[in-house]
């Protein structure tokens, strides 16, 4: 079952600045004080819901420049077929003015504000000290999510502990950015009191709530980028295995009640939202009367998968769906290489009719007719499918699905694992665990049997299972890799452009331009 999203127009006056610049701007859009908001309970946990609402909330570009800058800009990605919606990013030739950067990072701001306002409201809603701490908790790991986000796409940034409630504390406002160390060790601290006052798990009408398991989960993670680049601290490794090995396994599954679902695609269903391999996604919750709802199958899926409108603009190489051994069930769901298409009609084909990917042009073809869907002097590649495979809702604008926004499952935490222990000297426990993985998708079991040959396998295993869950670029960064997936791009993959060779710049993003110009203190990052 969905959380449900309570969120009014009283939460916008007390918790939504969305970038500095947006907190000299902001028009109020309540008469509602804070000590109104926060008289009781019921008014704590509509804030924070309101928290957990801000990572879905309009403006749905915001979300498609995060999958963008987390997933282009390697080896297998290029242009859909309505041209390259990842452009420049996906060829190295951004700027710091680009609008991604400063419209990701409002939405990541907005989350932090709004968290802040419940972390110091929450002892003056409710008397009962162990009560508000599970909701400081959850506002915590939320705050800590949002910086483990930032500190990912731009290296340190301000860290804004307290909330702001008046344009007269510049020095939150203006705040300086901290080291990516500072960062990091501010996540850690949010994330240790988060796993310490949170349930081991929720169950009915509060299933989709931040648990224990996920904070677990989640502080794994972080500790694997920590050990990675750019810090190197590699004794966390040791830290990431230890922290995981407390969500993994048959006892450990069952407290947090985590798994593996049999069917891959299952994962993904509509009707089986916040399953059990879900360890952390967010609500989309449209109908007639709210619009606002998941924009990523518009952008992704080919045109007439699903509703015969959409705009593919994001593709992948044919390279990458032939990295999938053939019973591999991922690669058909992940990489749609032929559907029967619905909906509207266009000038190439029209309901019932068969697309299939022509591997000679790279451009989906109408199987009958022979008419391309697209320039087949240029190509552009396959398309993305690993989402709800259902019809947007009717009458309701490109961004009306209505499937959640799947942050991370438990085949991530597994495949860091097997990554932590394969770098802490385990690499006969860590095999195992890889192949749950691969069994579970039909793959042929790994034999990998040294910490290199585990360590490509793993790599590789991300790859497969991952792609597209806003992980590709975070990884390739914190391996070093990226000079090496720069250097594997083709020509080819670069629609109407040039690619722009290897700088250690791109080792991470530029601090949007927006930001910089508003806040003296803020400073640019190296080479940007």
């Amino acid at each position: 079952m969905k959380l449900k999203i309570y969120f009014s127009a009283m939460l916008l006056l007390l918790l939504g600045l969305q970038s500095c610049k947006d907190s000299l701007d902001e028009v109020p859009y309540s008469s509602l004080n804070q000590d109104q908001v926060f008289a009781d309970e019921e008014g704590l946990k509509k804030a924070t819901l309101g928290v957990y609402q801000s990572y879905t909330a309009a403006n749905y570009n915001d979300i498609v420049n995060r999958f963008i800058l987390s997933e282009s800009g390697h080896r297998y990605s290029t242009a859909g077929i309505f041209g390259a919606g990842a452009d420049p990013f996906y060829r190295f030739g951004h700027l710091p003015r680009e609008d991604a950067f400063n419209s990701i990072w409002g939405r990541f701001y907005k989350t932090i504000f709004r968290a802040n306002s419940v972390i110091e409201n929450a002892n003056k809603a409710v008397n009962d000290t162990e009560i508000a701490n599970i909701y400081i908790a959850e506002a915590r790991f939320l705050r800590a999510y949002a910086y483990f986000n930032l500190v990912r796409y731009f290296g340190g940034v301000p860290l804004i502990k307290s909330a702001i409630t008046s344009l007269e504390q510049s020095d939150l406002i203006y705040a300086p950015a901290s080291t990516i160390e500072e960062t990091y060790a501010f996540i850690v601290d949010d994330l240790t009191f988060a796993e310490a006052n949170l349930p081991e798990k929720w169950t009915g009408p509060e299933v989709g709530r931040v648990s224990a398991g996920t904070v677990k989960a989640m502080l794994g993670k972080v500790y694997l980028h920590m050990a990675g680049k750019p810090l190197s601290r590699t004794e966390y490794f040791q830290r990431a295995a230890d922290k995981l090995a407390e969500v993994v396994g048959t006892t450990n599954e069952a407290k947090y009640n985590f798994a593996l679902l049999g069917n891959f695609a299952d994962v993904f269903s509509i009707t089986n939202e916040r399953n059990e391999e879900i360890v952390l996604s967010f609500g989309y919750f449209a109908n007639e009367s709210n619009p606002n709802g998941n924009f990523f199958p518009f952008f992704l899926f080919p045109q007439g998968l699903q509703n015969g409108d959409e705009q593919t603009t994001y593709g992948l190489t044919y390279n990458f769906y032939n990295l999938f051994s053939k019973g591999d069930t991922r690669r058909d769901f992940t990489l749609v290489d032929r559907y029967l298409y619905k909906g509207s009609p266009n000038f190439a084909a029209s309901a019932g009719d068969s697309v299939i990917y022509d591997t000679t042009v790279n451009v989906y073809r109408n199987k009958k007719t022979g008419v391309y869907m697209g320039d087949t002097t240029t190509g552009y590649g396959i398309a993305y499918g690993k989402l709800a495979r259902v019809p947007r809702i009717v009458g309701s604008p490109a961004q009306g699905y209505n499937a959640d926004l799947i942050e991370m499952r438990f085949s991530d935490v597994l495949l860091c694992y097997a990554e932590a222990l394969n770098e802490s000297g385990k690499s006969a426990s860590a095999l195992p665990i890889l192949n749950r993985v691969r069994e579970r998708a039909k793959a042929v079991a790994s034999k990998a049997n040294t910490v290199a040959e585990l360590r490509a396998a793993i790599r590789m295993e991300r790859r497969l299972e991952l792609t597209g869950e806003f992980t590709t670029v975070f990884d390739i960064r914190r391996w070093g890799t990226l000079r090496e997936e720069i250097a594997a791009i083709t020509p080819d993959q670069i629609v109407g452009s040039k690619l722009t060779p290897y700088d250690p710049k791109f080792e991470i993003y530029p601090i949007p331009q927006p930001q910089l110009d508003i806040n003296p203190n803020l400073k640019q990052n190296t080479g940007w």
